[in-house]
């Protein structure tokens, strides 16, 4: 049983209970596993008995209505790893098509012929980087440093049990009812919640997790909080502008403190104050021995045909050496990392008629044109890349990184390749970075914040010490046994993308990114009226955590 759900759950895939009787009841479980995991075109997040009984359906009417042919078996055993890893469906010839195979005497007397690239596929071009007479980057001087510190890769261990739910909320609990302890004096005193009517003290304080929110008819906000206790009932009044605007910010499924008074039925806990986690505004700060930089590359989209190719080949020669003036040039050789936080390529599927804007429609054609691309990085840059949304990875957060074949088409390149969310060092300094996909959760839930103000959600994240807490939002989450969506850890940078806006900012010492991207406005965006802000790249430097932004819209390029 164990083997059967692993061969699913390493694709991020949850097995119903129901669903895993189904299997074991079979006369072989082992091969019927591997019969469902050879059909299936796309691995779900939660796998029922109906996309089983729909793979049994479909494959018993395909073997009734034509006769099996042995040179489709043989095709389909040398896609079944594309489609095991992408998802997407190989485009094989009907049976029909295919020529049947007889001996030919001059069989082995034939020329092949070099493969012509496919229709649907048109790679951007590689930019001819010369060399540049004197070019002596500074930091190719130095070693690189980095060191993994929080990643959800080769830890992963959730099945989608019910076990495994309870698992998370409680180390999520855990973890931020100590680190609100710990730092907020406030509700150092925080009882548990069965002890609320029986204590004889003026000032409750609790520490929970947020089970409901909602605005009364008059106006006041009722806050539903538990603990591994009880569930207790706080109001914030609609005449305490303060706590109303505290309370506004609360969202389901977080941690916070809470602050208050009963009323006089002893029903409510009148709220005087929201405590989140939050971080100290003495925030200690590391910084790098060595002057070098690095620069922030997120939602490159390779693959759309609104990929920005020109801009791109102006970030590559300016990247050796070859354009910019003196101080730009400067800056390019001080670059020692890139950091790339997600959507490195558009993928398939991922937004209404997608397809029509895509110059690359099968999505491992996708990673090897990135692949392509990153060659001309130079050498003495290594770079950490992550998936995001758009990527070939399980789409429920934490997202383990990118499986060994994507990973192969990139060995020509020094790549740290990491998970969605990812805690890393470079040279001592602390970095968080994060795709981004719950920038929409908190701009939905949260009335003060705008989608098209990353930096401002990144400050409440920041607060919350937690960058998704709502479960059933916009952003899927796996119930992994320990929380890695939780900032446990304050960064010295914390940089995200998916928003495809340029933007920095800073939060009591926390240097905020969000990472721009490298593809102009789709017809998807057009229609919901965004403007992207795109070809830009954000740069810090780690002796001094100076941070600047390179604009490749420029003529200049």
């Amino acid at each position: 049983m164990k083997s059967i759900i692993e061969s699913f759950s390493e694709h991020g895939t949850f097995v119903q209970p129901d669903t895993l009787d189904y299997i074991l009841a079979k006369e072989n479980p082992q091969d019927f596993t591997s019969f469902i995991t050879k059909n299936l075109k796309e691995y779900p997040l939660v796998l029922t008995i109906n996309h089983i009984k729909n793979i049994e359906q479909s494959t018993k009417t395909v073997a009734e209505s034509k006769p099996s042919v042995n040179i489709l078996e043989k095709k389909e055993l040398q896609t079944k790893m594309l489609l095991s890893i992408y998802g997407d469906e190989p485009q094989l010839k009907p049976r029909g098509e295919f020529e049947l195979e007889y001996d030919d005497p001059d069989k082995d007397d034939q020329i092949d012929l070099p493969a012509e690239e496919p229709m649907d596929t048109k790679k951007p071009d590689l930019v001819e980087i010369k060399k540049v007479k004197g070019w002596k980057p500074k930091a190719k001087e130095y070693e690189s440093e980095i060191q993994i510190i929080k990643d959800v890769t080769g830890n992963s261990n959730c099945e989608g049990t019910t076990s495994d739910f309870t698992k998370l909320f409680v180390d999520r609990y855990d973890v931020l009812r100590k680190i609100l302890r710990s730092q907020r004096r406030e509700i150092a005193n925080a009882i548990p919640i069965n002890r609320v009517k029986k204590s004889n003290v003026q000032e409750i304080q609790l520490i929970g997790i947020i089970k409901n929110v909602r605005t009364t008819k008059n106006g006041h906000k009722l806050i539903e909080i538990e603990d591994d206790t009880g569930v207790a009932t706080a109001i914030a009044l609609k005449n305490s502008p303060e706590v109303i605007n505290m309370a506004n910010e609360v969202v389901l499924d977080e941690i916070i403190g809470i602050k208050g008074q009963l009323s006089k039925n002893s029903d409510l806990i009148v709220i005087k104050s929201v405590v989140f986690p939050d971080i100290s505004i003495q925030n200690e700060k590391h910084k790098s021995d060595v002057p070098v930089c690095a620069a922030f590359l997120s939602d490159i989209h390779i693959g759309s045909k609104q990929f920005m190719e020109k801009e791109w080949q102006s970030f590559l020669r300016w990247l050796n050496g070859e354009v910019g003036n003196s101080r730009q040039k400067d800056v390019a050789g001080k670059i020692k990392y890139l950091v790339v936080p997600g959507d490195v390529v558009d993928g398939i599927g991922i937004y209404p008629d997608q397809e029509e804007e895509l110059s690359i429609t099968d999505v491992y054609r996708q990673y090897e044109a990135l692949a392509e691309q990153f060659q001309l990085i130079p050498d003495h840059i290594p770079i950490i890349m992550q998936p995001g949304n758009h990527d070939a990875v399980r789409p429920a957060e934490p997202q383990p990184t990118f499986e060994k074949e994507i990973q192969d088409l990139f060995s020509g390149n020094d790549i740290t390749f990491v998970g969605n969310p990812c805690y890393f060092s470079l040279h001592g300094v602390e970095i968080l970075s994060y795709h981004g996909q719950s920038l929409l959760d908190f701009a939905t839930n949260i009335q003060q914040l705008k989608y098209n103000e990353p930096v401002e959600t990144m400050k409440v994240m920041l607060r919350k010490h937690h960058l998704a807490p709502t479960y059933g939002g916009y952003t899927p989450l796996a119930p992994e046994h320990s929380d890695y969506m939780v900032i446990d850890k304050v960064p010295d940078i914390f940089v995200t993308g998916h928003v495809h806006l340029a933007a920095i900012g800073d939060y009591r010492g926390v240097t905020l990114i969000n990472a721009s991207s490298w593809q102009a406005q789709t017809s998807y965006q057009k229609m919901l009226n965004f403007i992207p802000d795109s070809a830009k790249l954000p740069l810090v430097d780690l002796k001094s955590g100076n941070i600047t932004m390179m604009d490749f819209n420029s003529k200049f390029f």
